[in-house]
């Protein structure tokens, strides 16, 4: 993967993510963003998003397609696109597109992970506008508060934070919220792009939640979870990858899918110089999903201080984009 330079802030420190590595590791819970860290996890990741089985992709980039032009008609002045998590920023380069010629425009990118972050970089070369690279932890509230309040003030007036990718999914809901809450003043907007588990009879419940575990299950995303776990030396052989779907313990109203690696043998894996021992059938949860209904997901943001401007769905009501600004 060869590196494109462009101006770099980054609120990380390797040392204090090796620890958390180290610590998730001893409890049992490794954070979702050491999915995307390194390159074997960046490739697993764009593997997927390249996919047929990986369907959300290519029916979230569809509907911004069709819908683009009506949400940046709501940006009235020059604007900085700060692109969350950007994946491979291709859905980021539409909305960049949509505001070239109407507005000045400037493009930065938020990661925790500089391999997928050299990804996003390449596929915008070509976008004509100011870009500009943070490598953050989502999570860290203050930092992402600090560095939309740095741009604004070196750059545009107005800040359009695009959240795409169902990476809303990925994080505790009242965490992440609060974050963007706080990262916004009056003007700003939130663009977010999200896969939801729609409502139904019993029967089409658990026709869905089967839905959603065979996906989980294939080959594409077990490489996925597998890749999590490659910095401590867990590779497939030491185990398999458990899928379960229930409710969020604090917000019922929440679903949840979570995956997990259970040893099939006893191990003792050495990372950064301490020994953890894991035993046959002992289990690390490696990942985790909320899965939202839009009516969920509307409660949850009007409730951490969000107005809901407008909002598209496809036409099997899955897939959802939705405007925001603060109330």
């Amino acid at each position: 993967m060869s590196r494109i330079l462009l101006p770099i802030t980054t609120y990380i420190q390797e040392d204090a993510l090796k620890k958390e590595y180290l610590q998730g590791l001893q409890q049992r819970r490794v954070d979702e963003k050491f999915s995307y860290i390194g390159e074997r996890q960046a490739d697993s990741w764009f593997n997927l998003c390249k996919s047929p089985d990986y369907t959300y992709y290519r029916n979230s980039m569809s509907l911004l397609k069709s819908c683009i032009e009506d949400f940046v008609s709501d940006c009235k002045s020059d604007v900085n696109v700060i692109a969350l998590g950007p994946g491979d920023a291709l859905k980021e380069k539409i909305v960049v597109n949509a505001l070239v010629g109407k507005h000045r425009v400037s493009l930065f990118f938020v990661d925790i992970s500089r391999e997928v972050l050299d990804v996003a970089i390449k596929n915008t070369e070509d976008s004509d506008v100011l870009k500009e690279v943070f490598i953050a932890d989502l999570k860290k509230f203050t930092d992402i508060k600090a560095l939309s309040r740095l741009i604004k003030k070196r750059y545009n007036p107005t800040n359009f934070f695009t959240l795409l990718g169902n990476t809303i999914g990925n994080y505790p809901q009242a965490m992440i919220f609060t974050t963007f809450r706080d990262a916004m003043e009056p003007g700003d907007k939130l663009l977010i792009d999200v896969n939801v588990k729609t409502n139904g009879s019993v029967e089409k419940e658990a026709e869905q939640i089967d839905e959603i575990l065979r996906g989980y299950n294939k080959p594409i995303y077990m490489e996925q979870i597998l890749a999590s776990l490659s910095e401590a030396g867990i590779e497939k052989s030491d185990g398999e990858i458990e899928t379960e779907f229930g409710r969020d313990e604090f917000f019922p109203q929440i679903s949840v899918a979570k995956q997990y690696f259970c040893f099939s043998r006893s191990r003792t894996i050495n990372y950064q110089g301490t020994d953890i021992y894991f035993s046959k059938g002992e289990r690390i949860l490696v990942h985790y999903s909320n899965k939202y209904t839009f009516e969920s997901l509307k409660h949850m943001l009007t409730s951490h201080g969000f107005h809901l401007i407008k909002y598209i769905k496809d036409t099997t009501g899955k897939y959802y984009q939705l405007l925001c600004e603060l109330a």
